[in-house]
């Protein structure tokens, strides 16, 4: 299939370079891969400090999709390790398992805590059956319909509103559907009675590269690294179409230079909202409004270096509380030894923000030192075991499902419907927050869209029977 001119991605994010990935298999598809950074894997990239190694937050890879898990582990060959999930969430002073375990959840509230979720639990079920049943639109209705006024309280409000900086009656029950869809009091309870595992082994193994997630977008640029074919340090600044579909981009280089690159088709990883604004022409003004009307969460990560061996067994540990700063951390020695020397570890916590805000703005030093403070207090560490911090701030991080939000994806998406060669790919661009495996997914068949398939894209990571339970 010779095609006129190049596919141009936009992005060596993991699903950028997976749609990469999927094109240099056959050589007679000419694509560019532009990149904005100077280096590869967007938020999926491990960076190096020293001798330590770390994500951009944690990520482990699982999947259900057959396809996706060969390419991963043809990629990482024996570097691929197996890794056996632990983690934690500091509730009420006591570390108890995340997700749900309802034992230790119950054990964690103490035995007055854990019979009042049993009431409420009981009294939400008992006034439901007297109820006209309704909508889920709220997170807050989502939850409570499924664990009771003092489980959502306690194990779920200070969280939620912690990580996504709004109410639970302001985030869309969307996210709940997407990210934990299956989680309820009664599922917990039947899974702990009947030990049930096929889920369990989903949530609780998953595959980590032995050098860090990174490693997998790194093996996939390492196949397409030919001439011209991936570009660092260069950005898609404006998107030229005909009405009907994309003809050309502008490109920006590190150095201002620009550049126009005729196309056959744009698989984009570039925020939806942003990309609608580099449209030429210009997209109406209503799409123009929607678009600025989607919003994204901020992270800054705080990596601090320890002189000790290992914090804790912990992959994750989760921390609702409002009197510390951070949202969740993890300690990547935990994930392969190789991120850390032997008698050294490290770990990354991470504060949610807004682009501005007090987290986003702040000196490293002070953050750092304030982490410190909390880790203390939590029992994890001493502060002399503290020999040296970095940060990073990761700009738009995640997709915002407030109220209205999918109004707005909606009439943005049916504008860029009408161009047939453009795909939208990644967590940013498609405006979805699932996992890696599925932006991998994205990626490949929309390499193959641009062949002449025709996978719907929207319906990855919504398949009826797979989500985080």
């Amino acid at each position: 299939m010779a095609l006129m001119e190049p596919i141009v991605i936009a992005g060596s994010g993991i699903a950028g370079l997976s749609a990469a990935w999927r094109l240099q298999a056959d050589s007679e598809v000419p694509f560019v891969l532009y990149e904005k950074s100077e280096h590869v894997g967007g938020y999926s990239r491990t960076m190096q400090y020293g001798d330590f190694r770390f994500d951009l937050g944690g990520h482990r890879f699982y999947t259900k999709k057959a396809h996706v898990e060969r390419l991963v582990r043809d990629l990482l060959g024996e570097d691929r390790l197996t890794v056996d999930r632990l983690s934690r969430i500091l509730l009420n002073g006591r570390f108890v398992h995340y997700p749900l375990s309802i034992v230790s959840t119950l054990r964690g509230l103490g035995l007055t805590g854990a019979a009042r979720a049993v009431f409420d639990y009981g009294a939400m079920k008992v006034g439901s059956l007297f109820a006209a049943p309704g909508a889920e639109e709220t997170f807050e209705q989502w939850a409570l319909n499924r664990f009771g006024e003092y489980l959502y309280r306690i194990y779920f409000k200070g969280y939620t509103e912690k990580t996504w900086g709004i109410p639970c009656s302001e985030l869309a029950a969307d996210f709940a559907e997407q990210r934990i869809k299956g989680l309820s009091f009664r599922e917990a309870v039947r899974d702990a009675l009947l030990k049930r595992g096929e889920d369990d082994s989903l949530v609780r193994r998953f595959i980590y590269p032995r050098f860090g997630f990174g490693q997998i977008p790194d093996a996939m640029a390492g196949t397409v690294r030919e001439p011209s074919r991936l570009l660092t340090g260069h950005e898609v600044a404006e998107v030229e179409h005909d009405g009907d579909r994309v003809t050309a981009v502008t490109t920006r280089d590190s150095a201002g230079n620009s550049g126009r690159q005729p196309c056959s088709g744009l698989l984009s990883s570039i925020p939806v909202n942003e990309i609608v604004h580099m449209l030429r022409p210009a997209a109406p003004q209503d799409v123009l409004d929607a678009a600025d009307r989607l919003r994204y969460r901020s992270v800054v990560v705080l990596v601090l270096f320890l002189d000790v061996e290992r914090v804790s067994p912990d992959h994750w540990i989760y921390v609702p509380s409002p009197d510390i700063g951070f949202c969740r951390l993890h300690e990547p020695k935990n994930w392969s030894a190789e991120m850390a020397p032997p008698d050294k570890t490290s770990l990354v916590v991470e504060y949610f923000c807004q682009e501005g805000d007090e987290s986003w703005t702040r000196e490293p030093a002070d953050l750092a030192a304030d982490a410190t403070d909390d880790l203390v207090s939590m029992g994890l560490i001493r502060s002399e075991w503290v020999s040296g911090f970095t940060t990073v701030r990761l700009s738009r991080a995640y997709p915002l499902y407030d109220l209205g939000y999918r109004q707005h994806v909606d009439a943005v998406n049916r504008h860029l419907a009408r161009f047939g060669n453009l795909h939208n790919i990644g967590r940013n661009a498609s405006f979805v927050y699932t996992s890696s495996d599925h932006y991998i997914d994205m990626g490949l068949k929309a390499a193959q869209n641009a062949m002449g398939h025709g996978h719907d894209l929207s319906a990855i990571g919504r398949e009826p029977g797979y989500a985080e339970s």
